[in-house]
């Protein structure tokens, strides 16, 4: 068999698994503007319809995307479950993070004027926009090289209770019954109690980036019996017996290419998660002027983590990144962006 059979027949059965979660009725619509999409993924419905023979009436295919006749819940429960079976593991890497994508119209869902966190030169700092929160999957294809596939994304709505933090608990809660072990890879916006503390009860690992001056404490010492509670904290951890910690350079793979960076590491007790023990990492790069950047501080609850698993490992994290633009600009539908 030919390469290209190989592959028409692989690209068949990864169709014929996603069709599971699709109802009957709307099954042929969908492989068709599926693979519309992948003839020509410019972003647009009308260039994946045009890529295509239709079968059927043009409005019909605007018509599932619109009134939701695909349940985008269990897609992406399929897309989980492929990308395990093609990259079988028991621990599953997870990505919660959020991205603004600006708009024209003054009304419509979600859409109101939001702080652009990002801080281009060529962009204000308030956009009107749309908030969308991704869940994302990593899959380490080699070293220092990983592959994030989108799980879904959802529209942060402007008014309500339903902000971004219990979008991300919504997104995990999803997901969390199909894998075994999952750790879950934030910025430093999600690192909350709100969303960490049930996650750790539901066994997931967290790694995140917070604030320098986040308060972490010492491990407490050993002491006799006395009455009342124990104590959680020792001494904390500030600038001073930061300068005191061993300091540990090595060369990593980080974002694509060979970096220099150097490293302290201490297991802490975090103030803002209730006295839950944490690995904290301090990473500092080599800049170009031969000079180091300003320390960023990574938490992981896994405390027998060394500092530069923790590093190599957050690293992974910036694969979305790219993801969000290749979403703006590809996913299909004008409207229906980082839908998919």
């Amino acid at each position: 068999m030919s390469l290209a059979a190989q592959a028409c027949l692989l690209l068949s059965e990864w169709i014929s698994f996603f069709l599971v979660a699709v109802p009957p009725r709307s099954r042929r619509t969908f492989v068709e503007l599926l693979i519309g999409c992948m003839l020509n993924p410019e972003g647009w419905v009308t260039r994946a319809i045009g890529a295509i023979s239709r079968e059927a009436h043009w409005t019909t295919y605007y018509k599932l995307i619109e009134r939701a006749h695909v349940p985008v819940a269990d897609l992406s429960v399929r897309l989980l479950q492929l990308v395990q079976k093609v990259f079988p593991g028991e621990l599953v890497n997870l990505i919660i993070d959020d991205t603004l994508v600006p708009r024209c119209a003054k009304t419509g869902p979600g859409i109101s004027i939001k702080h652009d966190h990002a801080r281009r030169a060529n962009r204000p700092t308030f956009l009107n926009s749309q908030c969308w929160v991704t869940l994302a999957l990593v899959v380490r294809v080699r070293l220092g090289s990983a592959l994030t596939v989108p799980l879904r994304s959802w529209l942060v709505e402007e008014s309500g209770q339903r902000g971004k933090l219990w979008v991300a608990r919504q997104l995990i809660d999803q997901v969390r019954g199909h894998v075994k072990e999952a750790r879950l890879l934030i910025d430093a916006w999600f690192m909350r109690k709100s969303l960490i503390l049930p996650l750790l009860e539901q066994k997931v690992r967290i790694i995140g980036q917070v604030r320098r001056d986040t308060a972490l404490y010492l491990p407490p010492e050993p002491e006799p019996k006395r009455r009342g509670p124990k104590r959680k904290y020792g001494l904390r951890v500030d600038a001073a017996m930061l300068g005191t910690l061993p300091a540990q350079e090595v060369e990593l793979m980080l974002y694509g290419k060979m970096q220099r960076v150097r490293l302290r590491s201490v297991v802490a007790v975090a103030r803002f998660l209730k006295g839950v023990p944490v690995r904290a990492v301090w990473c500092e790069m080599r800049q170009d002027d031969s000079t180091w950047s300003r320390p960023r501080l990574i938490l992981a609850t896994e405390t027998e983590l060394s500092a530069q698993a923790v590093v190599e490992i957050y690293a992974e994290r910036w694969g979305i990144e790219p993801l969000f633009h290749n979403l703006k600009r590809w996913c299909p539908g004008q409207d229906q962006r980082l839908r998919c």
